[in-house]
This record gives C-alpha cells, sequence and structure tokens, in this order.
C-alpha cells in the first residue's frame, strides 16, 4: 500500500476530494509540508495529529487543490443567468433572489455574477439579490474576503468591467469596496453541511468547474446536499464540459436557449425550447470532413512556419505576451526541462507542460512545449496542447496554426476539431460557419465510431472527456441546423 494512501482516504472520507493522477503529487508535497511542520514522520502520528488540530487540517487541504480560477468564466452561462433566467424569476413574482457559488475558490466567480447584476439592475441590485460563496479551503477564502486579483484573474473579463468594478493597489487591483460588501463568503464542506451552516435556501447554486474533484459515487453524495439548499423552482448550473458527468438521476438536465442546467425532478418544467433538438441529418454522409481539413492546410495560409509569419518563434511571441501582464506565479516551478529528452523523458515532459498549463504558468508551458516540438514537429499530445496554451494567451491565430498541424498529422484528432471550432463559436476569431459547423461534425463523427477515442492523444488525457464534446458538438450543430440559415452556412457539415 502507498504511503500516500492514508492521507487519500481521510481526505475522501472528510472532504471528497479524489486525489489520484496528477494530484498526487500535490498529496506527496503536502505530506512533505506537514511532515516539516510537525517534524513527525510516522504516518500514524501524522494522521492523528490532521484528525484532531481543525486548523492543520484546513491548511492541509488548503495545497490539495488548483484554485485555478477567473473572472467571467464561461460568459455564455452567466449572461443567460443574469439577463434572462433572473429577469424572468422577478417577473413571475419572485421576491429578493439568493446565489451561491459552491466551491467558490479565490471569490471571481461570485464576483463576476455582482458586476454583470450591478451593470444589470444599476443600483436596485443589491435589494433584489443575495449572493454568497463557501469553499473548503480557508486560506482561499481569505484571499476572496480580502478581493486582491493580479494578471491572469483578469483574461477574460471586458476592459471596461475591470475599470469600472476595480482600483489599483500595488502590483494587484481590489473589487470596490460596494462590491466586495455586497458578496459574502463562508466555509463549505460539500459532504457536510446545511441549510442552516451556509444561509440557504438558494435560488441558484453555481457548481461550475468543482466536481472534477470528485470521483461518481461523490458526485452523487453532493448533489444530495446541493438538493437540499435549493429553493423551490432553484436550478443547479455546472461547468459546461461537466453537464455529463452531474448527469446522475438526482436532478432533471433542462435545456434552455443553449445553455443547460438543473432542477429538482419533481420540479422540473418544459419549456419551448427544452424539447430534445432533431436527429442531426447524416453525419457520416457527404465529403469526409478530415480530408477537407487535410485538404485546407496544404492551401492554407494559416499554415506557413510560425516563425517565418511572425518573426519569432512562439515561445518567443508567448513570452512577450505574458510580460504585458502581471500574472500569479506558480508557488513552485516544476523541473527544468532537459535539452534532449528520451521517449521516457519526452512523455513526462509533455505532463509537466499540461501540469503548467492547469497551473495557468502559460509563459513556462509555451517554452517547454516549443523544446518539444523541437524534438517531435508532429507530436499530437504537444500540438494539442500548444493550441491551449496560445489560446489561453489570448492568441488564437497561434491556436489555430497548432490545432490545424494537429489535424493535419491525425485527421482523427477529435480535441483539435472541437478547439478549432471552439475559436469561431467564441469569436476569438472571426466566424466561419462552414468550419465552425464541419469542426463539430468531425467531432461527432469521429466519436459516434468511437465513443471513448484518445484521439491520437497517447500521453496526456483529453482536454474534456470524449462523451462531454460529442454532447457539446452535436448541440452546437443542431441549434444550427434548426435556424435559418443561407446555403453557404451550410456548406461542409456532414
Amino acid at each position: 500500500m502507498s504511503a500516500l494512501t492514508a492521507f487519500k482516504n481521510l481526505v475522501h472520507q472528510r472532504c471528497g476530494l479524489h486525489l489520484e493522477g496528477l494530484a498526487e503529487a500535490r498529496l506527496d508535497r503536502a505530506v512533505a509540508s506537514l511532515q516539516a511542520t510537525t517534524r513527525l514522520t510516522d504516518t500514524t502520528q501524522l494522521l492523528t495529529h490532521l484528525t484532531s488540530d481543525p486548523a492543520l487540517f484546513d491548511h492541509f487541504v488548503s495545497q490539495l487543490t488548483v484554485n485555478e480560477t477567473y473572472f467571467y468564466r464561461e460568459p455564455d452561462a452567466l449572461n443567460w443567468l443574469v439577463n434572462t433566467y433572473l429577469p424572468e424569476r422577478l417577473a413571475a413574482g419572485a421576491a429578493a433572489l439568493s446565489i451561491f457559488s459552491a466551491g467558490c475558490s479565490s471569490g471571481e466567480e461570485p464576483y463576476s455574477v455582482a458586476m454583470l447584476l450591478a451593470e444589470r439592475f444599476g443600483e436596485h441590485a443589491k435589494a433584489l439579490f443575495t449572493i454568497a460563496g463557501g469553499d473548503v479551503d480557508q486560506q482561499i477564502l481569505a484571499k476572496a474576503r480580502q478581493g486582491l486579483y493580479s494578471g491572469m484573474a483578469f483574461r477574460a473579463l471586458p476592459p471596461t468591467l475591470k475599470e469600472r468594478y476595480f482600483s489599483p493597489d500595488g502590483q494587484y487591483f481590489k473589487v470596490n469596496e460596494s462590491l466586495r460588501q455586497w458578496v459574502s463568503f463562508r466555509t463549505l464542506n460539500l459532504l457536510d453541511t446545511d441549510e442552516s451552516s451556509v444561509g440557504g435556501p438558494f435560488d441558484v447554486i453555481l457548481f461550475r468547474n468543482v466536481s472534477i474533484y470528485f470521483d461518481e459515487q461523490t458526485r452523487r453524495r453532493i448533489q444530495q446536499t446541493l438538493r437540499q439548499l435549493l429553493a423551490p423552482n432553484g436550478i443547479l448550473l455546472c461547468g459546461i464540459t461537466e453537464t455529463l458527468g452531474n448527469d446522475l438521476g438526482v436532478f432533471e438536465l433542462v435545456h434552455a436557449q443553449e445553455i443547460f442546467y438543473f432542477q429538482p425532478r419533481e420540479q422540473a418544467t418544459e419549456r419551448a425550447d427544452d424539447q430534445p433538438p432533431p436527429p442531426l441529418a447524416a453525419l457520416a454522409t457527404g465529403s469526409d470532413a478530415e480530408s477537407d481539413i487535410k485538404n485546407d492546410i496544404k492551401n492554407d495560409k494559416h499554415v506557413a512556419s510560425f516563425t517565418a509569419r511572425t518573426g519569432v518563434p512562439p515561445a518567443t511571441l508567448a513570452e512577450k505576451q505574458s510580460e504585458k501582464q502581471v500574472e500569479e506565479q506558480p508557488e513552485e516551478q516544476l523541473e527544468e526541462q532537459p535539452e534532449r529528452a528520451t521517449a521516457e523523458g519526452f512523455s513526462q515532459q509533455l505532463l509537466n507542460a499540461h501540469q503548467l498549463l492547469n497551473q495557468n504558468a502559460f509563459a513556462d508551458a509555451a517554452a517547454l512545449l516549443h523544446s518539444l516540438l523541437e524534438q517531435r514537429p508532429w507530436s499530437i499530445d504537444a500540438l494539442v496542447l500548444a493550441g491551449l496554451v496560445a489560446r489561453w494567451q489570448q492568441q488564437p491565430q497561434l491556436a489555430y496554426d497548432y490545432f490545424k498541424r494537429a489535424i493535419y498529422t491525425a485527421p482523427e484528432c477529435w480535441p483539435a476539431h472541437f478547439y478549432l471550432a471552439e475559436l469561431y463559436r467564441q469569436g476569438e476569431l472571426a466566424d466561419e460557419p462552414a468550419q465552425r459547423q464541419r469542426g463539430y461534425a468531425a467531432v461527432v463523427r469521429l466519436l459516434a465510431a468511437a465513443p471513448t477515442a484518445s484521439g491520437g492523444l497517447d500521453t496526456i488525457e483529453p482536454p474534456l472527456p470524449p462523451g462531454d464534446a460529442r454532447f457539446l458538438a452535436e448541440r452546437y450543430l443542431a441549434a444550427v441546423n434548426t435556424m435559418p440559415v443561407s446555403p453557404s452556412t451550410t456548406q461542409g457539415v456532414g
């Protein structure tokens, strides 16, 4: 039995966190820190201290989650909530409505909701809505209450909102006092909580990009808890890539205006646009999307060499971009990259790059991936990771290049097809409906043929689960297929 198993079991029992895979590295560091703090090395004694000292356990848990978040994350869902759902509830006679961010981390999500509500309802917002956030990590809650942020926390926030609701504070930006006083924060253990301890019931619970830390059995337990915290007719909003993973029978999945949310089964109501979309038309027929895209690449101006087109290597571009931003650096840096990696070393460096991406260390990830691509220019794993890094650094053209190179090398690379389509749908590149639809159609076709396919990735896991990718691609295609469009917008679908 691994020396970490006992700590895994304790944390899973108390908080539900699933500490496998890359999370084991964080656990190993947390245990080493605990040994240094207590000057103990015996596992039994360490566990005794953890179970008997709540403050020590809180500090231990605070080292186990990534706490990767930012303002205005997944804006489509937030805009629907603020501009459609909440106004409808008010129009139906609801008094003040309560909103709760479960697993709020450092507070970016509830503050984002507060900003959008202030924009929509002006001075009446505070009388109409209460906003709260909860998290198990006491240290991260202290940061949320302080309201100081920097760097990549603002990567998706419109500049006008940053200017309106934040003021410079040294090398940071501080949330305006009126907003900070409006949003409250409290301790939340998703496995051990009730309405009285967190201040419910709530009309809206945001449980977005949190369930990745829990296995299915734990997610079901958490949903039972959240069900008790919901007010009558309340809704639960999950992250866009977590939808299928949270459809566990506790709630009913509801579809409204391309947004998916959950309601208690006995309270879920049908809306005109909640009906299942019509079947997709013959996605497996017509021209071969992968071959079309491969041919496009050969004649596409975007496939020119990065260096020839930009004058500098991709890593240099990434570093220049990062110098324009005040980034929060990770507390620990991964080991320095070797000049040339063996096959085993190459795989480990890919995992290191993936971890850097998850830690928002984008410049470091870009530099490492540039080195790996010099060794293996057609590594699918490296190309997909490099595309994601470029995208988060707001360099969509570089991301486009990387994703297209991945498709050229491996037409079955459904993650590259998916994220290429997302660049268009999210407005990061000027929309080209035919290419956007063709990318989603390729995802559906590839995953219909092989539902658990890795997409040609050998080392890293797909950036989102295959089932979620197919689910989303089908929905986006169905939304287009049910709208009147010109012939040019449907070219290439199928």
